[in-house]
Order: C-alpha cells, then sequence, then structure tokens
C-alpha cells in the first residue's frame, strides 16, 4: 500500500470513526449520568465535522509531501490508539456497557494507527524522539480545541435557532 492510500483510508477511518460517535455518543452520554450535561448533542458535532476536516486537511499535505504534515499524522496516530484504550475501551469496561466509537475504535482506528505510526518510522519520515514532540503537539493542541470548539459550536447552534424563529431559511 502506498503511503498516499494508507493516509487516506486513515482519514476514512476517522470519518467512520466519529460518524459512530456523532450518531450515538450524545444519547450514550444523556444516559450516563456521569457524562451527560457537558456538551449538547449539536455542539459535540459540530466539533467532530470541524476535526474530522482538519484530519482531511493534514492528510492531504502529508500526501503533498509536506514532512510536517507527515508527522502530524503520524502524531494523530498515536494520539488515536491513546483514544482506543482511554476513553473507549475504559469506558465500555467501567459502564459495563458499550460505549460508542468503542469498536471503530479497537477494529478500525487502532490497526490503521498502528500502520501510519509503524510506515512514519519505517520509512524514516520521522525519528523517535520527532514522533514523541508530534504526539505533544497534537495532543496539546486537541486539548485547547476541543472546548474552543464546544463554545463555537453552541455559539452555531444559538444563532441558527435565533434565524429559524425569526422565520429567516
Amino acid at each position: 500500500m502506498t503511503p498516499a492510500a494508507l493516509y487516506w483510508l486513515f482519514a476514512l477511518a476517522i470519518t467512520v470513526h466519529n460518524l459512530e460517535e456523532g450518531l450515538f455518543l450524545p444519547a450514550y452520554a444523556g444516559a450516563t449520568s456521569r457524562l451527560s450535561g457537558r456538551v449538547t448533542p449539536f455542539a459535540f458535532r459540530f466539533a467532530l465535522v470541524v476535526l474530522t476536516a482538519a484530519a482531511y486537511v493534514v492528510v492531504a499535505l502529508a500526501v503533498a509531501g509536506s514532512h510536517q504534515a507527515t508527522q502530524l499524522l503520524a502524531g494523530l496516530a498515536v494520539v488515536m490508539v491513546v483514544n482506543a484504550v482511554v476513553p473507549h475501551l475504559a469506558l465500555t469496561v467501567a459502564f459495563r456497557r458499550y460505549a460508542p466509537g468503542t469498536g471503530t475504535a479497537l477494529c478500525i482506528m487502532l490497526p490503521l494507527s498502528l500502520l501510519v505510526i509503524a510506515h512514519g518510522l519505517a520509512a524514516d519520515a520521522m525519528s523517535g524522539r520527532s514522533l514523541l514532540i508530534a504526539t505533544v503537539v497534537v495532543a496539546v493542541v486537541l486539548i485547547v480545541v476541543i472546548p474552543l470548539l464546544f463554545v463555537a459550536g453552541r455559539f452555531v447552534e444559538r444563532y441558527a435557532s435565533r434565524l429559524s424563529a425569526n422565520g429567516a431559511t
């Protein structure tokens, strides 16, 4: 498999994973009292759409030959490996019920993430040190950006409801 095909497959896997979460996680969080009320379903889905689009941008840049994008993609792959275990597998075990996203995280994201990482290391596209740096960068960016996307999603949701309340289409 070419690196480009692997990267686009990784982006598609992120899409499938985020679709599963977007469709089923809001109801799951509402039914699980420890998780409910943190973010509206619209704001959550808004954040997923933006993050999925951002992944496609990174993949496109990596396919176009950007060394930095290739490293960020590998860093994202490490973050997705961690994401498969915490929170997905951990929530499934802790609540003794399937947590949305667990299946796609373990069956699709985990193997493809490991392939992206292995390819980057085997092709000398990065060292262990640069992979660690890229992983930290991606993790920090996500920790900062996700709450901001929730806020932006709530803003868009309120703005859209005002438009529809005023009869605008």
